[in-house]
């Protein structure tokens, strides 16, 4: 065959059978370097501990558990508003019934029941600082007659007038009580003279017999009143009551 050059097919038939080798030696260093990374980054299964749909999940598990404590505690909210305000009014009605239990209806005054108690305690301050105190019992004079003449509701307004007079005319610290009917009971603690006593009683009585306008009717009434002095007339409260009544 002309122009057939042998060593040149020859060597370019070894030049292709080399260049196939080194590319496929190439690609399989290539394989085995991708092989390599892969083993060296490890891949995390999609539902493995610590995959992300894993945090998903506990992210929406504690907002949940928010939310629902959120509402938990909004609900104690309420409900401890609900309970001081069952509390404030519960307080209020004890103390309504408090002085409906210890304050006379139609005077408002303190009535016997609060008045025995301040005596006793007033006793005991008297005898622990050695002073004096006084027991004013007053009577009203022809209060029926009163009551009867003009009706229950004028007498209980002149009622409601003389408590007033009365408490007018002791001083700060003292107490006036309605006893009870047309009875009323003047304490005076912390004398040092029982001349005081006798002063505070003359007011009383000048201040009852002063006139009285009712329903536009004139009234005019006046008092008799009896005193009890602490230690010289007793020692106890009952006794002193005792002793004030006698002497009115």
């Amino acid at each position: 065959m002309p122009g057939l050059d042998l060593k040149r097919t020859h060597d370019s038939a070894f030049g292709e059978t080399i260049g196939r080798a080194e590319a496929n030696q190439f690609q399989q260093m290539q394989r085995r370097g991708s092989s390599r990374r892969q083993s060296a980054e490890p891949s995390i299964p999609r539902n493995a501990p610590g995959s992300l749909d894993d945090a998903l999940l506990d992210l929406a598990v504690a907002e949940k558990q928010l939310f629902g404590a959120l509402r938990e505690n909004e609900s104690l909210k309420i409900n401890n508003e609900h309970l001081m305000q069952a509390l404030d009014d519960a307080s209020r009605r004890a103390v309504a019934a408090q002085r409906v239990a210890h304050h006379d209806g139609l005077t408002g005054l303190p009535n016997r029941l609060l008045l025995i108690k301040r005596l006793q305690l007033a006793i005991k301050n008297a005898s622990q600082r050695h002073r004096q105190l006084a027991l004013l019992f007053i009577d009203l004079d022809g209060f029926k007659i009163v009551n009867d003449r003009f009706g229950h509701r004028a007498a209980d307004r002149l009622l409601s007038a003389v408590g007033a007079r009365i408490a007018a005319s002791v001083r700060a610290d003292d107490i006036a009580c309605r006893y009870g009917g047309d009875e009323f009971v003047a304490l005076l603690s912390n004398l040092n003279d029982a001349a005081i006593a006798v002063s505070i009683a003359e007011k009383i009585r000048k201040h009852i017999g002063e006139c009285y306008s009712i329903d536009g009717i004139e009234i005019h009434i006046t008092a008799s009143i009896g005193l009890a002095v602490y230690p010289t007339d007793g020692e106890r409260y009952d006794a002193l009551l005792n002793r004030a009544d006698a002497a009115m």
